[in-house]
């Protein structure tokens, strides 16, 4: 390894101020990184030239092209698009995990060159102020991966490589140190150099060749891989030597938003902070109160002074940093919403809002959104393409989260007050951060409305410095659901399915018997969503096929074959159900599973494990299965179905459409796809039509098992519309020119066989989620007769045609309005006369006022009572009941004061009625079914007022 750098003319030393060993051409003292070395690139370009970050992206690419990588496009920077376990991409790497770096796929090329997009939040509220830090960066990467028989490059030429690199820009390479050191991540490690010019980390060559196994120890890996990292965004800013990498990258943006909000810079107070940054590693924001403390001090300023002088820039900053992430993740699919990654791009989008709110300015979101995508634009086809989407979303976010804090007022003030409660003065951070994770309420907001309560003596908000760092490395990973922990030992099962669709019988030899935990709401999943609707009769076949209220009378266990017909629940599919012969027997096959390759029988029979194991001695015997053919096509129709809603509402809604979950039923099936709006019925109309047209196509499907690599070629990530497939081979259901997935569930042979599609309702499950709801075959044109059956039974309802309905219910709709409103009026005119009869009522008693009666009125006139009563200085004390069993009491300040709690008292008078109640000190309400003590009830409220 020492060999490359002794040819280059580098020897190694050792850092005086950290101890680390690195390689230079000179000698030196210090290893080149900050904080051993100073900044020394700001006013001073390290290159002649300077670039802007698209050239040096361009000039990136161009040399390891000539240096024989093959150019590869860069990839979402959503990772759930191709992986499980995170949501965005943080490197360049997170491209070709798990599949390419764990050797079951080979890479798109190799070696290959990329300029990822990628996405940390994990130091967000560091964004600028220190002059480096981004939420989204442009990684450049040139990735090796080697194998036993195909090695490709490893350290020497890898290092070989970023000089020359370094070099083609102009940078002269006795400026280069190469740091040695040591990297560990995502269970991965192996030893890196990390690269410095001029006291800045420019590049990190990592060289991944061990595993880390669960005790520590680390275990060699097959792939090794070559996992380069190049700041791209810092190469432009040492090129053009800019107090900050921000006016280095987003030079067009930051001069329109300076204009906008014509705010004076002070460069040399920028440059000094950030030459200052650069010798700390901020990691806290204690480390950015100890920044602002030494440039004050460097400056001979205030800290008050220097923030009066940052803050604005630094709010300008953060505007343009946080647009180019939120257009990189619009445009590549992700949804706002207050989950998973949609929660991690409302945050960014809603700090965004925030720093406009501290600039005063009185532009929208939207404007300054199209300042950044008309930069953006012009270097990435993909986000001009998705253009109007991204401020579709724009515009309705600010909408958003305009009534998220005028609704959020109301629950922070209830929350201060319940604190308040507490003898709390304090608001505790986890507090804060619910307010924020549950309500949408920006801890700034939180802390306005505190102040216009409360003085600061009397109750805080103290927002920490690192908030939205907190907030969003709780939201960065996705929770991984834990597999089976059955281990089985057997050879895979032959899915016989895969190569006759239509087989329903089939011969097969028994492996063995298992015992298992059982899950009794089997094949339940359609069932269970069809249940939620009002009218259950839809799902009453669903109710006949399934099988599984017998599991308490007979005896379970799991039957393993070497082979099989039966489809194995999986891909939101519901299993075959059906029947084993075994020597003459019938057993009923209730479920069918997949744990690794072998699949589970699940069975009910009169006979216990041991009778079929010993007493018949089954294992290895011949068997003949049967599945439920009209189950088999039914799930298969709706299978295929599904994929013709997903390419339908791709037409009419936009390509951002990915299913986000989906489960198949026999009667009624779900699709919930990721989109920002609710779906008009116009346009569940244009999806409907779609999908039928392309059912009466008949088209053929074509289905194809595919190397993994091959198909992603072919077809892109959308295969994984349905969710990530694992393995090396994966099987691709094709419906050319409509849609095409990697799927392991049943479909017709070809779109005619579906029959009719039927669209029955949508809803918004979460937020960013709409949810179909629709049948196919049989069952479309089943829910189509019954919608016929209401409209049917209405119309005779009101003697008119169906035609006639829309009319004549609206018609009733408005007299009964005009008619509820009448009757309200007359009702409250009745409460009126009842108060001024009631007037002469009053007995006094130590100083307080006081009514009692019992009369006869709603619960809405007896609050009505009370509360004109205390209000309006008639009465301090109201107990009034009604035959009904109804009691309410209403106090007045007066009466508070002199320590009643009506509260209280009415939920001890509503236990002689039999019930409860309860309220606020000012009202309360009770009832029970003892009616005919309300009088006693009434009474012995009054004696505990006139007893306190």
């Amino acid at each position: 390894m020492t060999e490359i750098f002794k040819e280059l003319g580098f020897t190694k030393q050792k850092c005086e101020t950290c101890g680390n060993e690195f390689w230079s051409i000179p000698e030196r003292s210090t290893c080149g990184d900050a904080p051993c070395d100073e900044y020394e690139f700001i006013g001073n370009p390290a290159t002649e030239k300077g670039y802007d970050l698209f050239e040096i992206q361009k000039s990136f690419r161009e040399f390891f092209e000539k240096n024989g990588h093959t150019q590869v496009s860069r990839y979402p920077v959503l990772a759930k698009r191709w992986r499980d376990d995170v949501f965005l991409v943080g490197a360049s790497i997170y491209d070709f995990q798990p599949w390419v770096t764990s050797g079951l796929v080979e890479p798109p090329a190799n070696p290959l060159v990329i300029a990822q997009p990628s996405i940390r939040l994990n130091d967000v509220d560091n964004v600028g102020r220190t002059g480096r830090h981004m939420t989204c960066f442009t990684m450049g990467a040139h990735h090796a991966f080697n194998s036993l028989d195909n090695k490709i490059y490893w350290k020497d030429n890898t290092v070989k490589l970023c000089h020359d690199f370094i070099a083609s820009i102009g940078i002269d390479p006795a400026e280069i140190t190469f740091i040695e050191s040591w990297w560990e991540g995502g269970g991965n490690a192996g030893p890196c150099y990390e690269v410095c010019v001029r006291g800045v980390e420019l590049a990190t060559l990592v060289f991944m060749q061990y595993k880390i196994l669960p005790n520590g120890d680390k275990e060699e890996i097959p792939i090794k891989t070559v996992d380069t990292g190049y700041g791209l965004e810092r190469f432009a800013w040492i090129s053009q030597g800019t107090p900050t990498a921000y006016d280095a990258c987003f030079t067009p943006v930051i001069d329109k938003l300076k204009s906008i909000t014509n705010i004076d810079v002070d460069e040399n107070i920028l440059a000094e902070n950030a030459q200052i940054a650069g010798m700390m590693d901020i990691e806290t924001f204690a480390d950015i109160r100890s920044l602002r403390e030494k440039v004050a001090n460097k400056l001979n300023i205030s800290i008050d002074e220097l923030l009066k002088s940052t803050e604005p820039m630094e709010a300008i900053y953060v505007i343009a940093d946080h647009t180019r992430c939120l257009a990189f993740m619009l445009a590549d699919g992700i949804i706002p919403s207050n989950v998973k990654e949609g929660y991690l791009a409302r945050l960014v989008l809603r700090r965004t809002i925030r720093f406009m709110k501290e600039l005063e300015m009185k532009e929208s979101l939207s404007y300054i959104m199209e300042i950044q995508l008309d930069f953006l634009s012009k270097f990435y086809p993909e986000i001009k393409d998705s253009h109007d989407h991204i401020m579709n979303i724009i515009s309705l976010e600010e909408e958003r989260y305009a009534k998220t804090i005028d609704k959020g007022n109301r629950i922070v003030k209830r929350t201060i007050k319940n604190l308040k409660k507490q003898n709390k003065d304090l608001m505790p951070v986890e507090t804060l951060i619910d307010l924020y994770d549950a309500h949408g309420m920006p801890p700034e907001t939180v802390k306005e409305i505190a102040e216009s309560i409360y003085d600061e003596n009397e109750f805080k908000v103290n927002i920490p410095d690192n908030f939205f760092t907190l907030v969003a490395n709780q939201h960065s990973e996705e929770g991984i659901i834990s597999g089976s922990e059955l281990k089985l030992d057997y050879p895979p099962t032959d899915l016989l399915f895969y190569d006759d669709f239509h087989i329903s019988n089939f011969e097969a030899e028994i492996l063995d018997i298992v015992e298992k935990n059982y899950n009794k709401n089997y094949n339940n999943e359609d069932k269970k969503e069809n249940n939620q609707e009002n009218n259950q009769e839809d799902n009453q076949e669903d109710n006949k096929e399934d099988n599984s209220s017998n599991i308490d009378k007979k005896n379970q266990f799991s039957i393993i074959l070497d082979q099989t017909a039966f489809y194995p629940e999986g891909g939101g599919q519901p299993s075959d159900i059906g029947y084993l012969t075994i020597k003459g027997k019938r057993i009923e096959v209730i479920h069918t599973e997949k744990i690794g390759d072998v699949v589970l029988h699940n069975v009910l029979a009169d006979e216990d494990i041991d009778y079929f194991k010993n007493d018949l001695d089954i294992i290895g015997e011949e068997i003949n299965g049967k599945i439920n053919w009209e189950r088999r096509i039914s799930l298969a129709r709706n299978h295929t179905a599904t994929h013709l809603i997903i390419a339908a509402a791709k037409k009419v809604l936009g390509n951002h459409i990915w299913q986000a979950g989906a489960q198949k039923g026999l009667k009624r099936s779900r699709l919930d796809l990721s989109h920002y709006k609710r779906i008009t019925q116009n346009e569940i109309d244009k999806i409907e039509k779609i999908a039928n047209a392309l059912v009466m196509d008949n088209i053929i499907l074509d289905i194809n098992w595919m190397n993994r690599d091959e198909a992603e070629k072919k077809y892109g990530l959308t295969l994984y519309q349905g969710g990530v497939v694992p393995g090396s081979v994966i099987r691709v259901i094709n419906i050319p020119d409509v849609d095409v997935q990697a799927c392991a569930g049943t479909h017709v042979s070809q779109t005619g066989e579906i029959g009719l599609i039927k669209i029955n309702k949508t809803e918004r499950v979460q937020d960013g989620v709409e949810r179909i709801d629709f049948s196919a075959g049989l069952a479309a044109v089943e829910s189509m007769q019954s919608n016929d059956e209401f409209l049917r039974k209405s119309s005779d309802v009101f003697k008119v045609t169906s035609k006639q309905l829309p009319k004549t219910c609206e018609r009733f709709f408005t007299e009964w309005k005009s008619y509820k409103n009448e009757l309200n009026k007359l009702k409250s005119e009745i409460a009126n006369l009842k108060i001024n009869n009631l007037e002469d009522n009053l007995e006094e008693f130590n100083g307080l006022r006081i009514l009692k009666q019992v009369i006869d009125g709603d619960i809405k006139e007896l609050q009505k009572i009370s509360t004109d009563f205390t209000d309006n200085n008639k009465a301090d004390i109201v107990i009034i009941g009604n035959e009904d069993g109804k009691i309410v009491g209403a106090a007045s300040k007066i009466a508070i004061d002199k320590g009643i709690k009506i509260n209280e008292i009415i939920k001890e008078s509503s236990a002689i009625l039999g019930g409860g109640g309860g309220g606020r000190p000012t009202l309360a309400q009770g009832a029970g079914p003892k009616t005919d003590k309300i009088t006693e009830a009434v009474d012995f409220a009054i004696e505990i007022i006139k007893n306190i």
